[in-house]
């Protein structure tokens, strides 16, 4: 049987999602997924219930375990977000100013995929990140040890006691306003951490506080890093200069929408 042969008996499925859970049961590469395909017992049994999680809607993410974000894998569940790889421009953009041994603070970590990935390409980085949530905490320790990251992680709602002098500060907040959040697609309503999604005040509440905090935290001349909603960066940019900061990049996601903002501390 082939890939394409198992997309047209589930057409209710996304076809891409068939293929992600072919490539990581079978362990196979996407690009082996166009020979035939060949199941040993356990692997079908597996196979068969990945698909009926998959009719309920859940991601197949969550369902292997596994996402894959600046060409590494991580481990994922319910705990986290899914790395999304639109949130690899914001990696791309953020490596523009690093010079390799900055202090680095990502506020609300998450699995700890985008630290990592700089991490990853500037290793001298004396890297922070910080959760609320201890249970996504626990899944970015893991990530950590996985990939031989040393990264300091601490339980704080946004920024971590004891410590300043941060030279980047970069987030992905919770920017899911009430009624968006009605409005998405229901696999990631029902299966993501909420508490990572949605945010008050149209959905810039925790970039309003993390903007009222930046100058107790961080370095003149440092660099912060957003990235928001497809429709906030006006939005984001106004409330970043109304706290003294330059705007240095607006950026877009791999499908050309707004994504991403990065300023500069000037005083």
């Amino acid at each position: 049987m082939f890939a394409d042969d198992i997309c047209q008996k589930y057409p209710e499925l996304k076809p891409e999602d068939l293929r992600f859970l072919l490539s990581e049961i079978l362990e196979l590469p996407p690009s082996r997924l166009y020979s035939r395909l060949a199941f040993n017992d356990a692997q079908n049994e597996q196979f068969e219930s990945a698909i009926k999680r998959l009719q309920r809607g859940e991601p197949p993410q969550y369902i292997v375990n596994k996402a894959w974000f600046y060409g590494l894998s991580f481990y994922v569940d319910k705990r986290v977000l899914i790395p999304r790889f639109d949130s690899e421009v914001l990696v791309e953009a953020l490596s523009q100013y690093i010079k390799g041994n900055e202090k680095v603070l990502e506020i609300g970590v998450g699995s700890a995929a985008l630290s990592i990935a700089l991490k990853k390409e500037y290793p001298a980085l004396r890297m922070h990140g910080t959760d609320i949530s201890e249970d996504a905490l626990a899944v970015a320790k893991m990530n950590s040890e996985l990939h031989n990251c040393d990264i300091t992680f601490h339980h704080a709602d946004l920024f971590p006691l004891g410590e300043s002098g941060f030279d980047i500060v970069f987030s992905n907040p919770p920017y899911i306003s009430e009624n968006e959040y009605q409005k998405l697609d229901i696999r990631v309503k029902e299966h993501e951490p909420k508490s990572a999604l949605l945010a008050k005040k149209e959905g810039l509440e925790y970039y309003l506080r993390i903007c009222n905090d930046l100058a107790r935290y961080m370095n003149i001349n440092a660099i912060v890093a957003f990235e928001h909603g497809f429709d906030q960066q006006e939005r984001i940019v106004n409330l970043t200069e109304s706290y003294g900061l330059k705007t240095l990049q607006m950026g877009k996601d791999l499908s050309f929408r707004d994504r991403f903002v990065i300023a500069k501390i000037i005083s």
